[in-house]
């Protein structure tokens, strides 16, 4: 049996098939005719029983979600609930508001003006409503959460009001729960603050106990030096007393109280000021506390060895935020380093650990003075 050919595309590419002559080419009637299939019929469906079924199809939806929608006649003062509103409300379906003061009715007496507010702001600006409120149905409490937009008429007034309503009663609750724990951390913490910066003080007083009992100027200087730093960590921990965030603190005010303790503990007979150049920012304490430790040693270094007894001069603190950087400043216009340090000091060393702690990138500059530059990133 010859074998006639036929062309079919497969894709883009041309593909030559051989199909027996006795079928014919296309557009002949072949002598072997192969089965054709006749196509499937299905009846029209009933399309008042597709939409009931899909109706309740989205009721079932919305009462598995806890949801349900409502509709307002805002002229005829008209308001309809689907069951499923119904149900997140636990109300019968024909005990549900027909206007809208039985609807106010639901409402928490708390809650009503906020949720009428919100309710005319949407008919008079157009913007869609959204808000939360209590409902209150017999001795059970809900929380809805509610949003609806309106629908103007060809003329441009407020025709009906569409609305959708979530149960969020657990949501709200875990919420409360959070706030509580939060509530009561809060509290832990200050307390925790206010006893160390207690118990700081203890150790503060203890130290100069011992440091006036010193006979060697030596040591009565290291005693000193060591009430001071501890001054340092009590200052921040009666800022962080004071706030609600224990977790950073406004390093400005932070840095002045450490400037102001040090003119009283080292300046006050003397010609020398401190110069505060402080930018608000809040930091870390992880940032703050080695950043203060530093202003305390190197002011105090300054105090100490950059000018000669009864000359006068200025200590410049500056303090500025970058981005995510920030870069702490202090100079002062003593007599500066004549030489290069051979051995370094308990206070030298300290701040050097302390920069690096912080991830800070020190430079010093030993012209008109000295200077010390710190930048570190603020991010935490």
């Amino acid at each position: 049996m010859a074998l006639a050919p036929r062309v079919c595309l497969v894709g883009r590419r041309e593909k030559r098939q051989y199909l027996p002559e006795s079928w014919g080419h296309p557009g002949e009637s072949p002598s072997r005719k192969p089965i054709l299939r006749k196509p499937l019929h299905f009846p029209p469906p009933d399309t008042v029983d597709f939409a009931e079924a899909e109706h309740e199809r989205l009721v079932a939806a919305l009462k598995a979600s806890r949801a349900g929608t409502w509709r307002w006649n805002v002229a005829a003062d008209i308001v309809e609930w689907d069951d499923a509103l119904c149900d997140v409300y636990g109300i019968k379906p024909e005990d549900a508001p027909t206007n809208s003061k039985e609807f106010l009715a639901l409402v928490h007496p708390d809650d009503r003006d906020a949720v009428w507010a919100a309710i005319s702001a949407c008919i008079e600006k157009g913007t869609d409503a959204d808000y939360q409120f209590r409902a209150v149905v017999g001795d059970s409490v809900a929380w809805i959460y509610d949003r609806s937009a309106i629908i103007r008429d060809v003329e441009g007034n407020p025709a009906y009001m569409l609305g959708a309503c979530l149960d969020i009663t657990d949501r709200r609750r875990l919420e409360e729960e959070r706030d509580k724990l939060l509530e009561k951390q809060t509290l832990l913490l200050r307390e925790l603050s206010h006893r160390t910066k207690n118990h700081l003080s203890m150790i503060i007083s203890l130290l100069r106990l011992k440091g006036a009992r010193q006979k060697d100027p030596g040591a009565k200087h290291d005693f000193e030096r060591a009430i001071e730093r501890v001054h340092t960590i009590a200052f921040l921990h009666e800022h962080l007393y004071r706030k609600d965030v224990f977790d950073r603190i406004n390093i400005d005010s932070y840095l002045e109280d450490i400037c102001a303790s040090l003119e009283l503990s080292l300046l006050d007979e003397r010609k020398i000021v401190i110069v505060r150049e402080l930018q608000e920012a809040e930091l870390h304490i992880d940032l703050a506390v080695p950043l203060g430790l530093i202003v305390n040693e190197v002011v105090t270094n300054a105090a100490k060895y950059a000018f000669l007894p009864g000359q006068a001069g200025r200590i410049v603190i500056r303090f500025r935020r970058r981005g995510d950087h920030g870069i702490l400043t202090i100079s002062d216009n003593g007599r500066g380093l004549a030489a290069p340090v051979k051995s370094l000091g308990i206070g030298t060393n300290l701040i050097r650990s302390l920069a690096k702690q912080i991830g800070a990138r020190v430079r010093v500059i030993t012209r008109n003075g000295l200077t010390y530059s710190f930048a570190f990133r603020t991010l935490q």
